[in-house]
């Protein structure tokens, strides 16, 4: 459902090469998700979210000397527990602020990271490649011949600064231009492995396998996943829930392409793109698999555009807004394009992502579209349940990014299904998800158990657990408990319904349950529908003509009054 003007998210995309990034993050750990925009001169913009899909525009007075912003993330690189900001720019040094209690310091030029004015930085990705408990990470640039830079390589020191990896790690990619990078344990020997793309069909993809001493491999070939395409983005996910993360890449009018994970079968990937009829063949940036609709299948978002230079409006004379897609997955081969969701919303999209904005527990989607405002579309709840969580790491990352999530869900015939993620930062064009991982359980309504393998490669169990519910789960390896949890490792959260203007609103409520009823709304004679958003007309008593809630002489009287009468077609 677009409630686009509902929220009212004003962005100003209106300039800039190639669009601008979008943070779903909770950044400041109130306990609802928050925007952040990048901007086209600079002009970072970002809105706190209350749980009820409104959102106010916070004037943080982070300056970013009017650059071009690029990808922005919100990452605690320092593990002191709050979130610290990076920003990558176009033609401008990439930037980092330092958070300390909501007080923000520019620290880039003191950091250790390049500082070089002309560069043109894309996408930036975040992991602990070393295994250190402190997070690195990757910028991809997107230089030509003439003004040569190599993709840069970060290890984080531990002290609050970086140092620069890149020759050492041997992953600079050459002179090539990259969009975006992923880091993944892709053949999970517990090191985090690094995939990237390039935008030119003589600049083949790679995949830098992690040899666990500080430098890297690129396999792409033996994967089979080195191929030459006009590569906008990357996205990791188990869409065929067979237990190991697929990959999907987006590219021009000669289309995008999905590769089936077979690492375990026969050592590589294969393509299926014609298989699940994901080709597209239209000039495609940002992919998103979101389970929209909580059926334990992840479904698949993808953002059409196009590759010239953003003038507002005249670009449209050029080239007309078109409907961005989404591909329902439910488990059987192909794809469905799902026309209804989506519909009668024409743009030129480059970055998305997700997050819960109203704490229904369905996953709802930002497109920081060319225009003026934002789109957000937001999933109409039914009767799938679902569970979100969200990583502390004591040893390893204070944000548990990189880290592995299984979630096994209680199948009604008492079998296991295992669900399987992975915490990303950067796994997609120019943007970021919220930190709250999303699982949809379908008719699920109990956990076995969730594994999680935390960065340092330690495994751990918690569990069981219930449906509809907000999970915290601390690493507790390191720490004095080390054994896993159960619901009593969750944080307290109280569960209600959140939404003021319902019929039973919970003050007290932090977590919204899905519980919201509209029905002292309704007239007379109808009812609230919770599948359909809207009343209706109550049938459940037919016999109550006159809808006093019970069949009685009035109702026998009134039928006799219109006997022998026409009723209308």
């Amino acid at each position: 459902m677009d409630i686009s003007n509902f929220v009212n998210l004003e962005t100003d995309h209106t300039g800039g090469f190639l669009g601008t990034g979008v943070s779903l993050v909770d950044y400041n750990n109130d306990g609802f998700d928050d925007l952040s925009f990048s901007h086209h001169q600079g002009d970072l913009i970002f809105y706190l979210g209350n749980g009820q899909l409104e959102f106010t525009l916070d004037p943080l007075n982070i300056d970013n000397n009017g650059a071009e912003a690029k990808g922005i993330y919100w990452v605690d690189y320092d593990n002191d527990g709050d979130l610290d900001l990076f920003v990558t720019n176009r033609l401008a040094a990439n930037k980092v602020w330092r958070n300390d209690n909501d007080s923000f310091t520019d620290v880039s030029s003191i950091c250790g990271i390049d500082q070089s004015a002309f560069t043109r930085s894309y996408g930036m990705s975040f992991g602990d490649y070393n295994k250190d408990g402190n997070i690195d990470f990757y910028v991809c640039n997107y230089h030509t011949w003439l003004d040569a830079l190599e993709n840069e390589l970060y290890m984080n020191n531990g002290d609050g600064t970086f140092s620069n990896t890149t020759s050492s790690a041997g992953v600079g990619n050459g002179f090539q231009q990259t969009f975006q990078s992923t880091w993944i344990d892709i053949n999970n020997d517990g090191w985090l492995d690094l995939h990237l793309i390039n935008d030119r069909v003589d600049m083949l993809n790679a995949f830098y396998i992690n040899n666990g001493d500080g430098t890297f491999t690129d396999q792409s070939g033996i994967l089979g996943v080195n191929i030459g395409i006009y590569a906008m983005c990357t996205s990791f996910n188990d869409f065929d829930r067979d237990g190991d993360m697929d990959l999907y890449v987006t590219n021009g009018i000669d289309g995008n392409v999905l590769f089936e994970n077979k690492i375990n079968e026969i050592g590589m990937f294969i393509d299926v793109t014609s298989n699940y009829n994901a080709a597209v063949n239209m000039i495609c940036w940002g992919a998103e698999w979101i389970d929209y609709d909580n059926d334990a299948w992840s479904d698949l978002y993808v953002c059409s555009g196009f590759s010239n230079y953003t003038d507002y409006p005249e670009i449209f004379d050029n080239f007309p807004p078109l409907d961005n897609l989404l591909f329902t997955n439910n488990g059987q081969v192909p794809f469905t394009p799902d026309d209804e969701e989506i519909s009668d919303m024409p743009q030129h999209s480059f970055a998305c992502a997700q997050a819960d904005f109203n704490n229904d527990g369905f996953p709802d989607l930002v497109s920081h579209k060319v225009g003026e405002y934002a789109t957000m579309l937001s999933s109409t709840p039914n009767n799938n349940n679902w569970v979100k969580i969200k990583l502390e790491g004591h040893d390893s990352n204070k944000n548990g990014i990189g880290c592995k999530i299984q979630v096994n869900r209680l199948l009604e015939n008492g079998s296991v299904q295992e669900i399987k993620d992975v915490v990303f930062v950067g796994d997609n064009y120019l943007s970021q998800n919220s930190y709250w991982q999303h699982f949809g359980l379908a008719q699920s309504t109990h956990i076995d158990k969730i594994i999680v393998t935390w960065s340092n490669g330690v495994e751990e169990e918690y569990g069981p657990y219930s449906s509809n519910q907000n999970i915290l789960l601390t690493e507790t390896s390191g720490a004095n408990n080390e054994e896993g949890g159960n619901d009593d490792d969750c944080e307290e959260f109280v569960y209600g319904c959140t939404y003021i203007k319902s019929c039973n609103f919970n003050s007290a409520a932090t977590f919204d349950d899905g519980t919201c009823d509209f029905g002292c709304l309704c007239g007379d004679g109808t009812i609230w529908d919770v599948q359909q958003v809207k009343c209706i007309a109550d049938t459940s008593c037919n016999t109550d003509v006159n809808q006093n809630g019970a069949t009685e002489v009035g109702d026998l009287l009134l039928i006799l009054s219109s006997y022998g009468s026409t009723c209308p077609d």
